[in-house]
């Protein structure tokens, strides 16, 4: 990637995402900005954060948000709980990632990787996720106080068929970046963004298709999902109502 001209940025950066919704996209777009702008990147905890940063990207927005002596403007991104929980379900089962191969008492020795993986039955996998992982990462979307003016909330739903890359536009401005480096930017978001063709093959990433869990929920995991969850699709403005757990399969 060509280096451009450092930049000099009204405030610092903060993007917040959740386990997958996006996760590693986001990453991606913002790493790669800031290796062209020579900003300063950094992914991790926050008592980590080195005393010189420009974008801090926390994979599960656990921000401590008095604990930043700076101004500060952020993204945050959530996604359809139900796809969440169906592409956390899939990713579990085969993914190298470190965590997931560390025994558990709770699973009586067993890794995280192990246990989802003795569910012979796919539905009964799904169930152990949405009970497990993914009931983690659902509850904190649930519970991030949302209405905070210094972050533009968006879901993952809009950005994935953001195509014309105006929603991305609308992210840079509100974050701060020169409106002469963001025609850059925008070409650095398509390369990165499954929509381009240029992205390659990934564990990760399956499909990115809005809506998969229809393919997946069965009367017993929208009864569970309602069982765990409430009315968190209402409040976070996939649903108008429960309707959607009485649909038939």
């Amino acid at each position: 990637m060509q280096l451009s001209p450092a930049i000099a940025l009204p405030h610092k950066i903060l993007v917040g995402t959740h386990h997958k919704t996006g996760t590693v996209w986001m990453k991606t777009i913002f790493e790669a900005i800031a290796r062209c702008h020579s900003l300063s990147f950094f992914s991790g905890l926050q008592n980590a954060l080195p005393a010189n940063w420009d974008i801090f990207f926390e994979d599960h927005s656990c921000f401590r948000f008095d604990a930043i002596p700076f101004s500060f403007r952020g993204l945050h991104l959530i996604r359809d709980p139900r796809d969440q929980a169906v592409s956390a379900c899939f990713y579990h089962q085969t993914s190298p990632e470190l965590w997931l191969h560390v025994p558990r008492p709770q699973f009586h020795g067993q890794t995280y990787q192990q246990m989802i993986n003795s569910f012979a039955n796919p539905d009964d996998r799904l169930l152990f996720e949405m009970e497990n992982n993914a009931y983690v990462a659902i509850r904190a979307m649930q519970q991030w106080h949302y209405g905070r003016h210094e972050f533009l909330e968006l879901k993952y739903e809009q950005l994935v068929c953001d195509t014309e890359l105006r929603l991305f536009r609308r992210i840079f401005m509100f974050l701060g970046f020169p409106e002469t480096v963001v025609p850059g930017l925008l070409n650095i978001a398509r390369n990165c963004s499954l929509f381009s063709g240029k992205v390659p093959p990934s564990p990760h990433i399956r499909s990115g298709r809005p809506g998969e869990w229809r393919q997946h929920f069965k009367r017993q995991h929208r009864r569970r999902f309602l069982e765990l969850f409430s009315d968190v699709l209402i409040e976070l403005g996939y649903e108008d109502d429960d309707a959607w757990a009485s649909e038939s399969e």
